[in-house]
């Protein structure tokens, strides 16, 4: 048997108690905020400004914070490269990303021959078994053309990449740094390609792993 429709009149005292119980709890809540003197740095607007640590799975400051350069670029070392011989060319290109507790850095710059790209981001939301999956896996079987291998002593966890799909007269390398530590997602990237090189695969490896090295340096 069908139940009679609810009028909108018998509604009306149960929608009425229910906005006067929601208007008590906002005021309880608010006033033992008030008391407690909140939940961190505000501004006289009520918006959070300090940085908050912690992400979806980390509860206590990581050891990187955004902000740390105010130019990606500043975490790279451009004077490394051209000792390798390997002039600049060009104005290097730069992007920062800072939105309190996460954030990304990302600076690519141009040399004759070669090119340099780092890259990071804050409060990775990977965990860190699934890139240790990930570096294994790269390890076991690489791509076609590519040799690969774990980085000890760099952050928490590393490995490498280096592709080789040059031939007897032409140099076409290109070496991968992958980072995770703590609380940062890092890779850097070096490229070197031309006629007449004498680039090695352990130079272009090194020279990656000593960016990767230097980027953590100076974004702790």
């Amino acid at each position: 048997m069908d139940r009679p429709p609810v009028s909108s009149g018998n509604r009306l005292p149960w929608v009425i108690a229910a906005v006067c119980a929601t208007l008590l709890v906002a005021t309880v809540v608010f006033a033992v905020v008030a008391l407690t003197g909140g939940g961190g740095s505000t501004n006289t607007a009520g918006t959070t400004t300090a940085y908050q640590p912690g992400g979806p799975l980390r509860e206590k400051p990581g050891r990187y914070q955004p902000g740390k350069v105010a130019n990606s670029c500043e975490a790279l070392d451009f004077s490394a490269i051209e000792k390798m011989g390997f002039p600049a060319k060009g104005k290097p290109v730069h992007e920062e990303r800072n939105a309190g507790n996460t954030g990304s850095l990302e600076c690519s710059a141009d040399f004759e021959n070669a090119s340099l790209t780092g890259q990071a981001a804050y409060e990775a939301q990977d965990d860190p078994g699934i890139f240790d999956e990930l570096k294994a896996g790269t390890i076991a079987t690489p791509p076609a053309n590519t040799t690969a291998g774990a980085i000890s002593g760099l952050g928490g966890s590393a490995y490498f990449t280096v592709e080789d799909i040059g031939n007897a007269t032409s140099t076409y390398l290109t070496a991968v740094v992958e980072v995770f530590d703590e609380n940062l997602r890092l890779r850097t990237t070096f490229k070197v390609s031309g006629l007449g090189l004498h680039t090695t695969r352990e130079d272009v490896r090194k020279a990656a792993e000593a960016q990767a090295r230097t980027m953590l340096d100076r974004l702790r």
